[in-house]
């Protein structure tokens, strides 16, 4: 046999804090919402913007890679590097290649260190959603609270 709260018992309480939950949880969905687009809007137009990017990169690599063994045949080498490339051009050019060869290693690194902060910032997003889930579910997505 169910037993009912007694007569004295503070239903208006109760019903304020589950009001209070429910704005709170509006709240926190509506940021959701925000995230989202923020994140679906800017970051699909970014990324494509990149991939288009990272192509004309490819071509650009890949054109300086066989300009470079045509040098090394010509020097009758097996390969020359990008980092020895100063060295094997005429000695009025040195300085020239050498501040072509700094900057494209010099943007590589920036490039790599770039892409890993930006690595670490999507864990991040994704670490606040696995606590947002954990705290809001904390028996499982699948439990009812």
């Amino acid at each position: 046999m169910k037993q009912k709260p007694s007569t004295t018992f503070d239903f208006e309480k109760l019903a304020g804090a589950l009001r209070r939950e429910i704005e709170e949880y509006g709240s926190l969905l509506r940021m959701i919402y925000e995230q989202q687009n923020c994140l679906m809007n800017s970051l699909i137009k970014e990324t494509n913007k990149i991939e288009s990017q990272l192509t004309a990169n490819q071509l650009a690599t890949a054109d300086r890679s066989a300009i470079l063994g045509q040098l090394a045949e010509e020097l009758q080498r097996d390969h020359v590097s990008l980092q020895e490339l100063p060295s094997v051009v005429p000695h009025e050019l040195q300085y020239l290649f050498q501040a072509l060869v700094k900057e494209v290693t010099t943007l590589r690194a920036r490039i790599k260190d770039k892409a890993q902060f930006l690595q670490k910032l999507l864990e991040q997003v994704q670490n606040t959603n696995t606590s947002i889930l954990q705290q809001v579910f904390p028996d499982g997505i699948f439990n009812e609270a």
